[in-house]
C-alpha cells in the first residue's frame, strides 16, 4: 500500500516546473528536498498510506500560495500557541509580585492613576460603609437580624429512604440543596413541603432551621443575603456578644411556628437578654416577609407582657423592604405556580420546566403547602391596591384578568377533554389527589373566566379552585375588607380575641408606646418592574385533569397598559409594589393619637434608588457586578446598598467621643427624618380619603 502511494504522491520534478512557470522559485528539487527532515519525508507516506490518502494533482494555474511551505523542524515540547504565551507571561506577572510584594503596589498605585484618569475607579468603592464610619462610630443597640422568606437555611433532622446518610444536610440554601435537586428532585420536593392539609411537618420528615450567622449570609457561595450587614456590623464593632442573627422556619405560619418551634419566646428572650448584658434597647431588623412577621411578635408580646414591655425593651423595629399590605406575587404562586420571573420565560420555559420536575402542577401544591405564604396576602381591598400603578389618573382596577371573548363556551369545551382522563372526574365529588383539593364545575370556572377580578374577588376565585386550601387559609389568617369599615370598638374587640389579625397594619394597631421608631426602608424603581395583577388563560399545555387550570397568558403584552407577558406592573423594589411597602409609614402610622398609632410611635420612610455609578474595575466584585452594583435596589439587593447600610450603621450605633460627626453625610439628625423620592405621600393621602368617605 505505502508504495502504491508513493507513485500518486507528486514529485520533485513536478514541483519544481510548477515553480518555474510561476517564475517565482528559483531553487531546484535538490534543494528543497534537502530542507525537508527525515521526520517529515517519512510520516508523510505512513499518513497518507493509513487513510488511504491520494492528493489531487496540482495544475498549471494553482498560485504559489496552495503550496504549504517546508517547515522548520523544531523541538516538539515548545507550545507557540498565543494562548501559551499570555499563560506565560502572567505566570512570571505573578511570580514577580510573589517575590517582590512592594512591586506589586507600585504597579496598583499606577494602574489607579491611569483608570482614573479615563473615569474608570472610584474612590468611594476602596471603603466599605462601614470601615468609612468605623473612626466615627461605635455600637450602641444590640441588633437581632429576623430574615424573610426563604432566607433561613433548613437542615434535615429525619427524612424516608431517599435521605439515608443527609443527616442534617441543608435542604434550603446552599450547594448542597442543589445537588440534592439534581439528584432526585421529587425527593428534595417532598421534603421541603409540609403536609398540605394541615401546614405542619409530613410523617417521618423533620427539617429545621440553621441556627447562626450561618443561617442567612450566603444563599449559595456567590449569592449573598446578610453577609453585607454582618460584615459592615462588625466593622464598626458588632460581634456575637451584641449581634444575633434569629433564623426560623419560614414555612410556618405564625401561630405553628410559636406552638411547634417558640419562636416568638426565644425572640422576646433574646430581647431581654441583651438589653439587660449592655443596657441598651434593642433594634429588630427584618427583611420581607420577617416584618409582617414582627409585626405580629409585637401584638403577640403586648398581650402577653404588656404595652410596657416593648417600651423598655426594644428602641427600633427596621423593616427593610417588607410588604406590609401583601404582595400580589403570592396570589399566583398558589392559583398556578407562576411568577414574573417565570412568565418571561413563555411556553417554551413552560415546557423545559414541565419535563424537568414531571408536571406543572408541583409548583401551586409546593407553594401551598407553605402557611407563611398566605400571610402575603394582600390586604386593604380595592380601596389600597387601586394605587398599585402608583398614579391618580391611571388606577388599578382588576387583579386578575382574562381574555373575556374567548372563553364563552368553555364549560362545554372543558368537559370533553377532561373524558380523556384515565379516570373519570366527578364534579360533584371528585377529587384531585395530587393537589388534594376538590374539583371545580366547569360552569363555575367558565363563570370565572369570563370576567375579571379585583382584589377581594381574588379570594373568591381561589375558594373556587381551592377550596380546601382557603378552608386552611381562613384558620389562620382573615382577609376580610369590611373590617376596614368597621367601628374602633368592634375592631378592637376583634383584633383582640382573635391571633389572625395580628399581621394587619390595618386592622391591628400598633403598641400603645412612646418611644419605638419604625423605619420602613425600601429601595424605589420608578419603571414599572413590580408585580400588581396577572392575565391568565387556558392553554393546550396545561394538565387538564388537574384542578389548577389556568396559566398566565404569556401572549398578552402591552406597554400603554403596563402589562408585559400576562403580568400588569407597577412601580416598586421589583418584588413587593410601592403601596404595599410605604404606605403604613407614610399615612397612617403617621398620625400618633389615631386608631393605627394610639401611642406616639414615630414612623419613618427612607427610600433608596438606583445610581449609576462607574464600574469600578480594581474593586467592584463580580458577585456585586451581577447584581446591579453597589447602589442596586431592588428586593434582595438592598441588603448591600451603600446607602441603605450607612443608614443602618448610623442608626444603631452612636459617635465616638470626641470624633467630629459634622460633616458625615449621614447623621444622627437626618436619618431621622424622612427621605422619599416617590409620590407615597400622594398615593397615602388618596387612600385615607377613600377611607374616611366610605
Amino acid at each position: 500500500m505505502a508504495n502504491e502511494t508513493l507513485n500518486v504522491m507528486p514529485n520533485s520534478n513536478e514541483t519544481n516546473v510548477h515553480h518555474r512557470r510561476n517564475k517565482r522559485k528559483k531553487s531546484n528539487t535538490d534543494e528543497i528536498s534537502s530542507e525537508k527532515s527525515p521526520i517529515r519525508q517519512s510520516i508523510i507516506p505512513w499518513l497518507a498510506s493509513y487513510f488511504n490518502y491520494k492528493p489531487t494533482d496540482k495544475t498549471d494555474h494553482e498560485s504559489e500560495h496552495d503550496i504549504k511551505k517546508p517547515k522548520k523542524d523544531k523541538s516538539s515540547w515548545i507550545c507557540n500557541h498565543f494562548c501559551c504565551k499570555l499563560l506565560f507571561v502572567f505566570g512570571l506577572f505573578y511570580l514577580i509580585m510573589f517575590l517582590r510584594p512592594d512591586y506589586s503596589i507600585l504597579i496598583r498605585n499606577s494602574l489607579e492613576d491611569m483608570l482614573r484618569k479615563f473615569n474608570l475607579t472610584s474612590e468611594e468603592f476602596i471603603l466599605r460603609p462601614g470601615q468609612h464610619l468605623a473612626k466615627y462610630r461605635q455600637p450602641s443597640m444590640p441588633v437581632i437580624i429576623i430574615p424573610g422568606i426563604v432566607s433561613t437555611g433548613l437542615e434535615l433532622w429525619q427524612g424516608t429512604e431517599c435521605t439515608a446518610g443527609k443527616f442534617r444536610h441543608r435542604f434550603w440554601t446552599s450547594m448542597q440543596m442543589v445537588d440534592s435537586i439534581s439528584r432526585d428532585h421529587q425527593c428534595w420536593l417532598k421534603h421541603i413541603s409540609l403536609n398540605l392539609t394541615n401546614w405542619r411537618d409530613p410523617d417521618s420528615i423533620r427539617l429545621r432551621p440553621v441556627l447562626g450567622w450561618a443561617a442567612a449570609d450566603y444563599v449559595f457561595p456567590g449569592y449573598w443575603l446578610w453577609s453585607k450587614v454582618i460584615q459592615n456590623l462588625a466593622d464598626i464593632g458588632y460581634d456575637p456578644t451584641n449581634l444575633v442573627t434569629l433564623g426560623y422556619d419560614w414555612r410556618l405560619q405564625p401561630q405553628y411556628l410559636e406552638e411547634r418551634d417558640g419562636y416568638f419566646t426565644q425572640l422576646k428572650f433574646y430581647t431581654e437578654f441583651l438589653r439587660i448584658k449592655h443596657g441598651e434597647k434593642v433594634a429588630l431588623l427584618t427583611h420581607s416577609m420577617g416584618a409582617t412577621y414582627v409585626l405580629y411578635f409585637l401584638r403577640w408580646v403586648t398581650e402577653q407582657a404588656g404595652d410596657q414591655w416593648i417600651d423598655d425593651n426594644v428602641a427600633t423595629f427596621l423593616d427593610v423592604g417588607g410588604p406590609l399590605l401583601g404582595t400580589p406575587k403570592a396570589f399566583s404562586a398558589v392559583l398556578s405556580g407562576e411568577m414574573k420571573d417565570t412568565a418571561v420565560l413563555g411556553d417554551l420555559g413552560r415546557s423545559i420546566l414541565g419535563k424537568l420536575v414531571g408536571k406543572l402542577v408541583v409548583f401551586p401544591k409546593f407553594f401551598r403547602a407553605l402557611g407563611s405564604v398566605a400571610s402575603m396576602f394582600p390586604r386593604g381591598g380595592s380601596n389600597v391596591w387601586k394605587e398599585c400603578f402608583g398614579t391618580e389618573k391611571n388606577s388599578f382596577e382588576h387583579m386578575l384578568t382574562f381574555p373575556i371573548d374567548r372563553y364563552k363556551h368553555f364549560a362545554d369545551k372543558l368537559r370533553e377533554i377532561q373524558e380523556k382522563c384515565e379516570e373519570e372526574i366527578d364534579y360533584n365529588h371528585g377529587f384531585d389527589s395530587i393537589l388534594e383539593e376538590f374539583y371545580a364545575k366547569p360552569e363555575l370556572i367558565q363563570e370565572i373566566m369570563t370576567h375579571n377580578h379585583t382584589v377581594e374577588q381574588f379570594f373568591d376565585v381561589l375558594k373556587i379552585m381551592a377550596p380546601r386550601y382557603m378552608n386552611l387559609v381562613n384558620k389562620y389568617y382573615v382577609f376580610d375588607s369590611s373590617m376596614y369599615q368597621s367601628k374602633v370598638d368592634d375592631k378592637t374587640k376583634k383584633w383582640k380575641s382573635d391571633s389572625r389579625y395580628w399581621a394587619d397594619p390595618l386592622s391591628t394597631p400598633l403598641p400603645n408606646v412612646t418611644n419605638l421608631k419604625i423605619y420602613c426602608m425600601y429601595g424605589y424603581v420608578k419603571e414599572p418592574m413590580t408585580e400588581c395583577g396577572y392575565s391568565y388563560g387556558f392553554y393546550p399545555g396545561t394538565d387538564y385533569c388537574s384542578s389548577a387550570l389556568l396559566l398566565f397568558n404569556t401572549s398578552h403584552t402591552n406597554s400603554s397598559a403596563c402589562i408585559k407577558s400576562g403580568v400588569y406592573l407597577g412601580p416598586g423594589d421589583a418584588t413587593v409594589p410601592l403601596v404595599s411597602l410605604g404606605h403604613m409609614c407614610a399615612g397612617p402610622w403617621k398620625k400618633p393619637g389615631a386608631y393605627h398609632n394610639p401611642g406616639h410611635v414615630k414612623a419613618i420612610t427612607r427610600e433608596y434608588v438606583h445610581k449609576t455609578t462607574t464600574f469600578d474595575i480594581l474593586t467592584t466584585r463580580l458577585e456585586d457586578a451581577l447584581r446591579g452594583g453597589e447602589y442596586a435596589v431592588t428586593h434582595v439587593e438592598i441588603l448591600g446598598n451603600r446607602d441603605f447600610l450607612t443608614d443602618l450603621l448610623t442608626i444603631v450605633s452612636k459617635p465616638i467621643a470626641g470624633t467630629n460627626q459634622s460633616h458625615l453625610t449621614v447623621n444622627d439628625d437626618n436619618v431621622n427624618e424622612d427621605q422619599i423620592y416617590s409620590n407615597i405621600r400622594q398615593m397615602s393621602k388618596r387612600i385615607m380619603a377613600r377611607q374616611e368617605n366610605n
